[in-house]
């Protein structure tokens, strides 16, 4: 009998510890979220001023801002539409934070390689908020990567 106490006991400490676990998980995915739209928000920011610097550039290298602008603001609205959903309902909301995530990383990559066209044109304030996109970029996919998982 002792021993049918002690896996019962064990049973329902398991079933419990199980149970908190599940609970503190929507909290935390709730501070991803959180984080998530606060790094948006921050990045929004950043484009505005980006935008008002494209007029000081040569015209290729506005274009090729000008792109990368449009390609990170699309990747960041559409972040936060995934944000929206998985703060809503969980239901598709992994797979919308997953798309999220290739779109940011995408726009990464091209405001990367824009970097480093405007630290060759001599454009080192436009390099170097570009550079400062790109991070705060990252740390959105990081943070969509965390909401998601």
């Amino acid at each position: 009998m002792g021993k049918t106490t002690t896996r019962l006991a064990a049973a329902s400490l398991l079933a419990l510890a199980m149970m908190l676990g599940a609970c503190s998980a929507p909290a935390d995915v709730e501070r991803f979220i959180a984080d998530a739209q606060g790094q948006a928000e921050a990045i929004e920011g950043d484009l505005h001023e980006l935008e008002k610097q494209v007029s000081d550039l040569p015209a290729t290298l506005a274009t090729d801002v000008t792109n990368a602008v449009a390609s990170a603001t699309a990747a960041t609205e559409e972040a936060r539409a995934a944000l929206v959903r998985a703060s809503e309902s969980a239901a598709g909301a992994v797979i919308a934070l997953e798309d999220a995530q290739v779109a940011l990383e995408a726009a990464s990559a091209e405001v990367r390689h824009v970097t480093g066209e405007a630290a060759d044109a001599g454009a080192a304030e436009v390099s170097g908020m570009l550079g400062s996109l790109q991070e705060q970029i990252d740390a959105l996919r990081g943070e969509t990567e965390n909401a998601a998982a």
